[in-house]
């Protein structure tokens, strides 16, 4: 597949889910708004039940009877600092007509006492010595009186001035009875039976005086007052001052995700899948870019490799088709390099073979006990004098008590060969190479290190895989096609073994297997 395919075909990918993300989300906002009113519907709901219990508390709260004292006894006018007036009518028991008033007028002077007085009057003269009639509730007048003396100034002159005849704050009973502990757990019941059971605060405000009666427990005033869940008391004879109770709910959207958790567990689900499988697709499109040039790198590779030998067989046949060369010496010659030649090339093939015998699993393995040191010291023979052409050395370090495993001995020397051919092919000049065995209980360990041009951490991961071969761009110092490392990994692992590799840039590598001991 072409670069300029792949990336048409990740950015449509791109655009797509970034477009369904979009939708997803906006769908997700209008769901949220439904549930929002849905929401502010209960809390409305539960708010006027709120304040239904509180007035219904309140109508039925009875201050302790005061000790009553005539007013008229009481001379001292200066000490009145506050007087209340209020009314309630009789009705009729059958008629509920009005058949009278009751007012009173309650007196609360410095010294602590409270004077009350309380004058009947009657519509009707038949009822005033009767009791058929129903009392309606204490109604407060609009007006109070308080009176005092300024004797600081004038001793013999009373000044009168009319304040607002109910209290604008609550008084201590009524506060006792709005305490916090009360006030959460009606709102609690209330918020339960809307199905509303996130954390909440709340505060009961005095608006006029702008003073908390309850104020919240858990957050910043400023910040309950913002709240849009603002609810009014009902109209009470002990206050007149308006007195708001205010619900906050730090976690407002937490719900809303609650409510609609399944469905946003399956959008969730939904958009992971598709980012998954687009993400999937494009990993799995540029690798398969990466193994199209790989193996387009290795036809290639394996074209010149085969094109070299068969070029030298080509000339060598011309020359000895060639009538004037009658010399037995040049035949011989030209026909040693055709062997040469033909065993390389049934060599390339075979490497071919085998790797695709491997990969389908069809790869014969005939074990055998085999010594494991007299493998080394064959490939060892084979290889010396490759190595001391180029002034190099080969050290034997070979260690292991126990030599002898249960293997295929012709595979086990492929895969010494090929990492001993490898360990020449990359060290640039005069290569130093060291095989060393040891054993344990479990295994039998051979390493072999080189003083060659090293791997990179990134290329380590890959170089067991098929074609791969590590390159510098387009251009391989050394001829190969990428098949020999991952040949050695799967005939390792056949034999129920590991390969591992260390390796730094310039300072050379050291590949060990592990093979088991079997006995």
């Amino acid at each position: 597949m072409k670069k300029r395919i792949l990336v048409t075909l990740a950015l449509v990918l791109a655009t797509a889910t970034i477009a369904l993300v979009v939708a997803i989300f906006k769908l997700y906002v209008e769901a949220e708004k439904v549930q929002r009113s849905i929401f502010v519907s209960e809390v409305l709901s539960a708010g006027d039940d709120i304040v239904n219990k509180i007035d219904a508390v309140l109508k039925g709260d009875t201050l302790p009877s005061p000790p009553v004292a005539d007013v008229k006894s009481d001379k001292d006018s200066s000490s009145v600092i506050f007087q209340k007036f209020a009314k309630k009518f009789l009705l009729d028991s059958a008629s509920t007509k009005p058949v009278g008033v009751v007012k009173s007028t309650i007196t609360y002077k410095g010294s602590n006492a409270i004077i009350s007085e309380f004058d009947t009057i009657y519509f009707d003269a038949t009822y005033k010595n009767g009791d058929r009639f129903l009392p309606t509730a204490w109604e407060t007048d609009l007006d109070a009186t308080v009176q005092f003396k300024e004797t600081h100034k004038n001793p013999n002159k009373s000044n009168t001035r009319i304040i607002p005849g109910n209290y604008i704050e609550m008084d201590s009973n009524s506060r006792a009875l709005l305490n916090r502990e009360f006030l959460h757990r009606i709102i609690k019941e209330s918020l339960v039976e809307q199905s509303i059971s996130t954390d909440f605060d709340f505060a009961l405000l005095n608006i006029l005086t702008s003073e908390f009666v309850v104020p919240p427990a858990e957050y910043p005033e400023e910040t309950v007052l913002k709240s849009e869940y603002v609810f009014t008391l009902k109209y009470n004879e002990k206050f007149s001052a308006p007195h708001y109770l205010i619900l906050y709910f730090p976690a407002e959207r937490g719900v809303f995700f609650q409510r609609m958790s399944l469905i946003a567990i399956l959008i969730i689900v939904f958009l992971l899948t598709i980012l998954i499988i687009s993400g999937t697709t494009l990993v799995r499109l540029y690798r398969q870019k990466k193994i199209t040039d790989v193996k387009n790198d290795f036809v290639n590779n394996i074209t010149h490799e085969f094109k070299t030998p068969i070029s030298t067989i080509s000339l060598a046949c011309e020359a000895l088709s060639d009538e004037n060369i009658t010399d037995a010496g040049f035949r011989k010659t030209y026909i040693s390099i055709i062997q040469d030649e033909n065993n390389r090339l049934k060599k390339m093939v075979n490497d071919i073979l085998q790797l695709a015998q491997l990969n389908k699993g069809q790869l014969a393995i005939k074990l055998e006990r085999i010594d494991v040191h007299k493998i080394i010291q064959h490939v060892a023979d084979a290889v010396s004098l490759q190595i001391s052409s180029n002034d190099g050395k080969l050290r034997l370090l070979l260690d292991a008590e126990n030599p002898i495993i249960l293997a295929d001995p012709s595979h086990i020397e492929n895969v010494i060969i090929n990492l001993t051919e490898n360990a020449i092919k990359y060290s640039p000049t005069k290569p130093e190479i060291e095989i060393r065995t040891f054993s344990d209980k479990k295994h039998l360990t051979i390493s072999i290190k080189d003083n060659g041009i090293g791997i990179s951490k990134k290329d380590q991961k890959k170089i067991f895989n098929e074609f791969y071969r590590v390159s510098k761009g387009n251009i391989h110092d050394n001829k190969g096609y990428g098949l020999g490392l991952g040949y050695v990994k799967k005939i390792v692992f056949l034999h129920g073994g590991f390969i591992t590799v260390e390796s730094e840039l310039q300072h050379g590598s050291t590949f060990t297997i592990h093979l088991p001991l079997k006995k």
